[in-house]
């Protein structure tokens, strides 16, 4: 009798301490632990542990295309392609895909090279080319989207010995390149690459004309005259 109390105390204590590893503990900061791994908010279940619930960030970067206005993640070489001095637009989309609001998400664009900034949210670094604003509160279950955009520079700053700019291995650009963060030091990143094309200068012909007249009817007089001159001799 004695050795099956024991065998039920032995197993008893197996169990709580089976249950103590794998619940949640709460400590003093408001931090829930499950598993050993930090989560962040959750409400208690009975019995012991939480139900976890968190946010969670899900960042967007896509370019407009120039041909049918519908934008995309990537625009490649044998897409349309942006002409010198057009105007580049892109879309950054924030979606919070949990159930608790971020409180706060901080969002760093990188304008590509060839690129002039024109407009977009919050504040502009000319020296680093980086476009900078703060989303607050971004409710569980919903997003945001905002627009950027910038302009091709002039034909004179762009490469001169290619006509079609595009990413490669020896230069990545244009790319736009898109960063967020938020507490925790949790971030997500982004890009989106497109290509330009040059245009090529072809000298025009002028279209025949009065002018033209004249000069055909000069040189057919000038025929006329050596040919009868000869006749003369």
């Amino acid at each position: 009798m004695k050795r099956k109390i024991i065998s039920v105390v032995y197993l008893v204590i197996l169990s709580v301490v089976y249950i103590s590893l794998n619940t949640s503990h709460v400590y003093a900061s408001g931090e829930e632990v499950y598993g050993g791994a930090p989560v962040y908010g959750g409400a208690p279940v009975y019995g012991g542990g939480v139900i976890v619930s968190r946010g969670e960030m899900l960042l967007d970067k896509k370019v407009k295309n120039p041909a049918t206005g519908l934008f995309v993640d990537h625009l490649g070489p044998t897409d349309p392609k942006f002409k010198a001095q057009s105007i580049v637009t892109f879309q950054i989309i924030l979606r919070n895909a949990g159930e608790q609001t971020i409180e706060q998400i901080n969002v760093v664009d990188t304008l590509p090279k060839y690129l002039d900034f024109m407009s977009g949210p919050g504040t502009y670094n000319k020296d680093e080319n980086t476009l900078s604003f703060t989303v607050e509160n971004l409710e569980g279950g919903t997003s945001q989207t905002f627009e950027v955009k910038g302009r091709v520079v002039h034909p004179a700053l762009l490469p001169q010995d290619k006509n079609i700019i595009c990413p490669s291995e020896d230069e990545r650009q244009p790319v736009n390149v898109v960063d967020a963060f938020i507490d925790k030091g949790r971030q997500d990143h982004d890009e989106s690459q497109y290509c330009i094309e040059k245009e090529i200068e072809v000298p025009e012909i002028p279209e025949a004309g009065p002018e033209a007249f004249g000069v055909i009817g000069l040189i057919t007089s000038l025929v006329t005259g050596i040919a009868l001159r000869k006749k003369t001799h």
